[in-house]
């Protein structure tokens, strides 16, 4: 559900389980493993006409063991008749399928796999396939997650985010502070969006702020709603829409947040975050491609003249006819 931090991440498949709730764990092995066992299968019957009698026909340079039946006489092997008939590269499906549930954008899983784009997003017909057929309760979370329809964590994903926003959300609204310099917990606030304070006994001041990667950031009132926002996946245009920002100040922000998380030590809702966010840009592409049209996205709090008010619409696209 991310891109590759470094060069050793593509040499090491990532761990899935991390992205996906306890109770569907045991479903996922069984997903690798049954296609890392796919192309060693040996049939038991004719994909053709049933019939349980078949011979080895002995042909040569061929990838798989090549089989005829008795009955109609049709050739075929393990695969025939199945999702990956007619793909290649076998020993990679049960790796592509980790890259798969743990939410990887397809390019990132190319570039890890040595493959090309188009051949990773080939792949995701059949394994949706399979998926669906063998493993039904995995499919229904994961292509619901990989489709954007329910923007739900698995809860141990959703205790970072209540965590981090829940920590965001007190450090913005505390009214207690230690001063640094005399440690009198006698502090008043003077500023009502930023947790700025003012020793009672000393005179100094205090910022809860400095030091951090959120010191020195603009419009603190909608730090909360940016936050939730990016959780959610949303893209950059997303972002301004949300907060009325223009695009490189939501870059910014997405940065400093992605370091305060990394901080915090939430390394999967990270991995989650990326997840949604690439399918998001798939969802709008494929808007896009389908004849929709996106609401412009216009000024900014950031511009010395805007006066404008701006709405917060939902994370979903529309289309206008």
């Amino acid at each position: 559900m991310f891109a590759p931090a470094n060069a050793a991440d593509l040499t090491t498949p990532p761990d899935y389980h991390r992205c996906l709730p306890i109770d569907l764990r045991s479903q996922a092995d069984a997903f690798i493993r049954y296609l890392h066992e796919l192309p060693n299968k040996s049939p038991v019957e004719c994909p053709q006409c049933g019939h349980p009698y078949f011979r080895v026909d002995t042909m040569p340079n061929l990838r798989l063991p090549f089989y005829r039946c008795a009955a109609c006489n049709k050739g075929f092997n393990c695969l025939s008749k199945t999702p990956f008939a007619r793909y290649g590269l076998m020993h990679l499906w049960p790796v592509y399928g980790k890259y798969l549930l743990a939410g990887w954008p397809m390019p990132s899983i190319a570039t890890a796999l040595g493959i090309s784009p188009s051949t990773t997003w080939r792949w995701i017909k059949p394994c949706r396939a399979v998926m669906a057929k063998e493993f039904p309760a995995l499919y229904r979370w994961w292509s619901a997650r990989q489709d954007r329809t329910d923007l739900e964590p698995p809860p141990h994903i959703a205790a970072q985010a209540q965590a981090f926003l829940s920590g965001l959300e007190h450090l913005l609204t505390t009214q207690q502070a230690v001063c640094s310099r005399c440690g009198s917990t006698d502090m008043k606030r003077v500023d009502e969006r930023r947790p700025d304070f003012r020793c009672s006994g000393c005179s100094s001041t205090l910022s809860l702020l400095r030091g951090t990667v959120l010191s020195r950031l603009g419009y603190p009132e909608h730090w909360l709603g940016f936050a939730q926002g990016l959780i959610n996946g949303e893209s950059l245009v997303d972002l301004q829409r949300r907060t009325g920002l223009c695009g490189v100040a939501c870059k910014r922000w997405r940065v400093r947040f992605t370091q305060m998380l990394e901080q915090q030590g939430h390394t999967e809702l990270i991995r989650w975050i990326t997840w949604l966010r690439s399918r998001r840009v798939k969802e709008v592409s494929d808007f896009v491609r389908e004849g929709g049209k996106l609401e412009a996205v216009t000024g900014s709090r950031y511009s010395a003249n805007s006066n404008r008010r701006f709405s917060v619409p939902g994370n979903r696209v529309r289309k206008t006819h």
